[in-house]
């Protein structure tokens, strides 16, 4: 599935006979403290490149330039914004199509920033969006998350928890056609150390699957190499029940990930999208 994630990215924007969704944390939009302004020009091609039905952004801070972007690469697309971004300001936002999928509701769970009521807490909801598709009638629960980062204790602590919340959630909406897409700063994915098996004990009592399983890397970081090369990570997922992994025709991976195939890379090999758009990279999963 690596090798088809990669020539799918390498022959450009596909014609897919089902419908699709994906997601992409694009850095602290549209100002990053460390990197600067984002390079719309590369972000634009690559929403182009990753144009999907239903798309997740994680880490919007600057709400009405991201809808101008959006605007500007994805004509006819409509937005929705989540009012809580955490002391970040990192907010998440669905794009989607209006000719595939109709607006339903949208909510944010607040219980994940850390809030006890419906105030905004430290760290990011989780932002709640049901569509229909309008060929199918079916309906679908769009869960945009953004879960708190971070390799060291008392963060994959507070994690934990989150996970725990998921868990939870995922009961709730069991037969509603739940997809959770997002930055689920999972750290330790591929090192496979206790925060990966906090988060895969998640998915096994939820009954879910994450299509990030056959993905390499969904991230670069600066790593521990300490040789000027930055090592790649799995951070992203899109997180689907049994019945809708079952469906899943193709996930593509793209950007710095796929052109590189997550080898450990210098920032002037990764490129201008990494080093101008955002550490992370879009996925994106089609349905048959």
């Amino acid at each position: 599935m690596k090798i088809l994630a990669l020539l799918s990215f390498l022959l450009g924007s596909q014609v897919w006979a089902g419908w699709s969704v994906s997601t992409y944390n694009i850095r602290n939009f549209d100002h990053d403290h460390e990197a600067g302004e984002t390079n719309l020009r590369e972000l634009g091609k690559n929403l182009k490149a990753f144009q999907s039905d239903v798309m997740a952004f994680v880490e919007v801070v600057n709400v009405n330039a991201f809808e101008q972007v959006v605007k500007e690469n994805l004509p006819g697309y409509l937005s929705l914004v989540s009012s809580c971004g955490g002391f970040g300001k990192q907010k998440l936002a669905i794009t989607f199509n209006p000719k595939i999928f109709s607006f339903v509701s949208s909510a944010e769970d607040m219980t994940f920033s850390g809030s006890t009521g419906s105030k905004c807490g430290s760290l990011r909801p989780v932002f709640l969006v049901t569509l229909q598709h309008k060929k199918s009638k079916e309906f679908y629960v769009f869960a945009a998350i953004h879960l708190k980062a971070g390799g060291a204790d008392t963060a994959m602590q507070q994690r934990w928890g989150q996970y725990e919340k998921l868990e939870k959630l995922a009961a709730s909406y069991s037969s509603k056609n739940l997809i959770m897409l997002g930055d689920f700063n999972t750290t330790g994915y591929n090192l496979k150390n206790e925060d990966y098996e906090h988060f895969d004990k998640f998915l096994e009592k939820a009954t879910l699957k994450t299509t990030s399983e056959n993905l390499a890397c969904t991230s670069y970081w600066t790593g521990t190499l300490g040789t000027g090369q930055h090592q790649s990570s799995i951070l992203d997922h899109i997180v689907l029940d049994k019945n809708l992994s079952d469906s899943v025709q193709d996930v593509v991976l793209g950007s710095h990930c796929a052109q590189m195939k997550c080898k450990d890379a210098t920032p002037e090999e990764l490129g201008v999208s990494y080093q101008t758009v955002s550490d992370h990279c879009p996925i994106q999963v089609t349905f048959k």
